[in-house]
């Protein structure tokens, strides 16, 4: 056996040697992050603070006055720990902030402010006025289409704060309906968490959702809150919290009573959004984490092919380079599986597994013309 393999390896051309050393860099390396990084989630350390903290929830609408209708009053009326919600009216045009009078005289935990004409960045400075509002340590900003949510959900948080933290995190997504998009959304929502937390437990931490995420009020106010990122158009509180945040001070909550879901009509263009944010937001960065993002979406994109390639100028070695797929395979199967299965996030296996095959190939052509858009756009508005 030996004999024959050493054979074949002085049959090699220098090509097919190089080829064949790519493609073990190449697997090494996917071997390594699906376990340090995607896989490394499910033994996150799951100790529970005996104390629980007081939250302030912050919330900015404009022109919502049915979801103020059907979705506050199931949050307000959770009783398991202390929390204020705050809620900033953006100017709405429509019948929200009497709904919110209302919803006051019925909860006196509500508090709520308005901003009395349409301003630019307007998001960004509702946000600030409801963080500067809170009169808790600890803020969690949720969005107003949250209408799925379990009695523990801020039981779970408020049990993972304590003084040693400065940031919580938990899962959002949308609720299951139907539609392609719709699809879509759920799954790059999943992966976009699942991405972050592996990140964020190798010591290089970020976040691509602002929703369901607790935070020390302090630590906004410490680095003068949006500052230099006020200008932003395709995301919010991330920037702030991508600023501060770090390994020993955040934890992930990964079981099935943290996540929250929202009941939202999708559209295609809701999912390029999704996209377009999540661009912005790697843009923000520091430039050591944009270069372990590049490198990981680099070997995703070179590793199928590679793999193919080798396989069909290599036929004798087949078996032993379908085996080492395999193994990639079902190990990535169960990661999945068992990572779904803690977020409570169901029906999208075999979707998820399709999508993560292919969409690294799309993305990296979207993520050109989109830069390259905005790129002419800024040239444009210049002139």
């Amino acid at each position: 056996m030996i004999q024959n393999f050493q054979h074949f390896y002085n049959q090699l051309a220098l090509f097919e040697l190089v080829l064949l050393i790519l493609f073990c860099v190449l697997f090494l390396t996917r071997l390594l992050y699906l376990f340090l990084f995607t896989g490394r989630v499910l033994f996150n350390n799951k100790n529970i603070s005996t104390n629980k903290k007081p939250l302030s929830l912050i919330l900015t609408v404009r022109n919502e006055e049915d979801n103020l209708r059907n979705n506050l009053p199931k949050i307000l009326a959770l009783d398991k720990i202390d929390f204020e919600m705050i809620v900033v009216d953006d100017f709405s045009q429509d019948n929200s902030y009497l709904i919110l009078g209302l919803l006051k005289e019925r909860y006196k935990r509500l508090t709520i402010s308005i901003l009395n004409q349409e301003t630019k960045f307007s998001t960004k400075l509702a946000q600030n006025i409801a963080i500067k509002a809170a009169n808790n340590d600890w803020v969690l900003s949720f969005p107003v289409t949250l209408s799925d949510v379990y009695i523990e959900w801020l039981d779970n948080i408020s049990q993972k704060i304590n003084s040693n933290k400065n940031v919580v995190i938990g899962y959002s997504t949308i609720t299951k309906s139907k539609g392609f998009f719709n699809s879509l959304i759920r799954i790059e929502n999943y992966f976009s968490f699942l991405k972050s937390s592996g990140y964020i437990l190798n010591n290089m931490p970020f976040i691509y959702s602002d929703e369901n995420v607790a935070f020390k009020k302090e630590k906004y106010f410490e680095i003068g809150g949006y500052s230099q990122n006020i200008t932003e158009h395709y995301a919010n509180l991330e920037l702030v919290i991508n600023r501060f945040i770090c390994k020993k001070t955040t934890t992930i909550l990964f079981n099935g009573e943290s996540p929250i879901r929202k009941t939202e009509v999708i559209k295609r263009a809701d999912y390029f959004e999704l996209l377009k944010k999540n661009i912005r937001i790697e843009k923000h960065l520091s430039v050591s984490k944009r270069i372990i993002l590049f490198l990981d979406e680099l070997v995703k994109l070179l590793f199928l092919p590679t793999a193919t390639v080798v396989i069909v100028l290599l036929p004798e070695l087949w078996i032993v380079f379908a085996s080492l797929l395999g193994l990639i395979l079902v190990a990535y199967l169960f990661i999945i599986k068992i990572t779904q299965n803690h977020l409570n996030e169901r029906k999208i296996f075999i979707p998820s597994l399709v999508y993560s095959l292919f969409m690294p190939y799309f993305k990296v052509i979207y993520k050109w013309y989109f830069k390259r858009r905005s790129k002419n756009s800024r040239w444009k508005n210049k002139v």
